[in-house]
């Protein structure tokens, strides 16, 4: 690595982590702000809250790094075009894309590191978090409004609920597709509801149906006035789950989910699957598509005042990457572009500005 290399990541690096320490503070603040009501409400213990937001920390840090990177690498080119650094580097004859290499470098380094935080700690610190907030903080939890078209899995069974009302603990014309150790879908269930009682998950007017491997119904159906299920989830815990996709799945976990859905030959939900899994693998690579976007803007050759306009330029710019991406999504999940297409939307959008603007800097 050139000694120029060596500099610019240096400093980079000693930005990045002051500005993630301020965010992650910040985050905190504005969080334990935020829900101190419930807090003093429940009487939450000083030691659970500790563990409460130290488990929060993995999470926030991938929210908020992106932003961190961005900005700091505003801060740093800043400084250096202050300083005049950057025309002397041209002036040796060193290219636009040289000075980049690095800082690119950098950038996907952080994604991989990320993608790695995303699937190793992150899942399991937030399922912590949760388990904490609804047993210490937010104990009302379950008093929460209904929930249309929930689908969740359980065990060996796939879920697909019109209504989930948590106040009445009650699921509403619900369709169980089960699995066996295959993977190959052998039973599909009908209820009218399905009642949380005593701790149990009871069944009403089911209808039961055996299937063969190519999906056909087999034998005659067998029916139920009532019947327990064997669903260990608790009321509380399908409203953290709201769908099939979550925080707490890995990408393993999710590839396996669209497997199922294929088989019960559910389009929309295997469609909105589809874009959130690859949504999971494309967003820790954020910080690399900010920063390629972002450097034509770092390496202009401008006095500024680099401490607020980095701030300015890194909050609209990073603002409108997610505005971006919200609304790729959107139309992803509503069938105006291809499942594949729209987690892809925003990166390919900023990637092309960033690269086109490389090549036009003189």
């Amino acid at each position: 690595m050139r000694i120029l290399d060596k500099y610019i990541i240096k400093r980079i690096i000693s930005s990045y982590f002051l500005i993630l320490v301020i965010f992650i503070g910040l985050y905190l603040i504005v969080d334990v702000f935020s829900t101190l009501s419930d807090i003093l409400k429940a009487k939450t213990p000083i030691f659970i809250l500790f563990k409460y937001y130290l488990n929060s920390i993995p999470f926030i840090l991938s929210k908020v790094s992106p932003i961190a990177i961005l900005i700091s690498i505003l801060f740093t080119f800043g400084e250096l075009n202050k300083n005049n650094e950057i025309i002397s580097m041209r002036a040796t004859g060193t290219s636009i894309f040289k000075i980049s290499i690095p800082v690119i470098f950098f950038a996907l380094v952080i994604s991989c590191i990320i993608l790695f935080f995303q699937e190793k700690i992150v899942i399991h610190s937030q399922k912590k978090v949760e388990d904490i907030k609804s047993s210490f903080i937010k104990k009302d939890l379950i008093t929460g409004a209904d929930e249309k078209n929930l689908a969740f899995t359980s065990e060996d069974k796939i879920f697909f609920a019109e209504k989930f009302s948590p106040k009445n603990m009650i699921l509403e014309n619900v369709i169980i597709f089960n699995e066996n150790d295959n993977k190959i879908i052998i039973k599909k269930t009908i209820c009218k509801k399905i009642i949380y009682e005593n701790q149990k998950w009871i069944a009403y007017n089911v209808i039961e149906y055996d299937l063969d491997e190519n999906g056909r119904m087999i034998n005659f159906p067998n029916k139920w006035e009532s019947k327990e299920l064997g669903l260990k989830d608790k009321p509380q815990e399908l409203i953290l789950k709201k769908s099939i996709f979550s925080t707490f799945y890995s990408l393993k976990h999710l590839k396996t989910e669209i497997n199922r859905l294929k088989k019960v030959q559910s389009a929309r939900l295997l469609d909105n699957l589809t874009i959130d899994y690859y949504q999971k693998i494309v967003e820790p690579f954020t910080h690399l598509f900010l920063v390629i976007g972002i450097l034509p803007i770092a390496l202009e050759i401008k006095k500024r005042k680099v401490g607020l306009s980095s701030f300015g330029v890194g909050f609209v710019f990073g603002f409108s990457y997610y505005v971006i991406t919200s609304f790729s999504l959107a139309l992803g999940k509503t069938g105006f572009i291809l499942p594949l297409l729209s987690p892809c939307l925003t990166p390919l959008v900023f990637l092309s500005f960033g690269i086109t603007g490389l090549i036009l800097i003189r």
